[in-house]
């Protein structure tokens, strides 16, 4: 019986020293974890903030956010949606889901352009699509994108989802495209070629990626999952 009590008290000791540590450890490494997600944020927003045929900033450089406190001067939340663990939105067929907050520009013009990340479940996991989308005289179109999770994709396969090439691939997509709602080529049933890719892309959404991600389709469907939640999204914000 001694030797039992003895057991368990040493035990609880080491338990107790094992969570101390993590804490300590926790409390050091916090912080910069923290900024370097805030930083990878920052540095996507910038990315699909940037016009996608003219390679010109969309807003004023001055109003590019460069910290938590200016980006939050941008944060919407449209009348009748609730944010509920981090989720704004979950689509209506359940395949994908858009994280709170979402986030709304202005052009020089006046257009808005609206800023959101799409979640979807991928091979390994979720994949998170940070996307921009613009709202002007000819409608909603899809400005660009930016993968900023995808950890557990396979290497060499979905992982390839990383590669900017590849994310080119998904932008830009005019508003017929958007309404026709996007789609791998692999799932669309036809694979464009040529000239045919972009104009395929921008006005059917069809994205032709089974040439540069051979062998993977479960990854680039998951950002078009994502891509397609945060359409739905925006629309149902009356955005239009």
């Amino acid at each position: 019986m001694r030797d039992y009590l003895k057991t368990g008290i040493t035990l609880m000791v080491i338990t107790i020293i094992a969570a101390f540590v993590l804490s300590v450890v926790y409390s050091i490494v916090e912080e910069p974890i923290a900024n370097a997600e805030l930083g990878a944020k920052l540095a996507a927003i910038r990315n699909v903030l940037t016009d996608a045929d003219s390679g010109e900033l969309l807003i004023a450089e001055e109003s590019i956010p460069k910290t938590a406190s200016e980006l939050a001067k941008f944060e919407w939340f449209p009348e009748g949606f609730t944010a509920s663990e981090g989720i704004i939105y979950q689509a209506v067929n359940s395949q994908g889901r858009v994280e709170s907050p979402a986030y709304k520009f202005l052009k020089d013009d006046g257009s808005e352009v609206f800023v959101a990340i799409g979640i979807a479940v991928g091979y390994g996991g979720d994949v998170k699509s940070m996307a921009a989308f613009v709202k002007d005289s000819d409608g909603v179109h899809l400005n660009g994108i930016k993968v900023l999770e995808y950890s557990q994709e396979t290497p060499g396969l979905g992982a390839n989802i990383a590669n900017e090439t590849v994310q080119k691939r998904f932008y830009p997509i005019d508003s017929q495209g958007l309404k026709k709602s996007i789609k791998v080529d692999k799932d669309a049933g036809v694979t464009p070629i040529g000239d045919q890719i972009d104009i395929k892309k921008r006005e059917e959404g069809i994205v032709t990626v089974s040439d540069v991600m051979t062998g993977a389709t479960i990854t680039p469907r998951a950002v078009a999952f994502s891509l397609n939640a945060i359409s739905e999204f925006l629309e149902k914000a009356g955005v239009r």
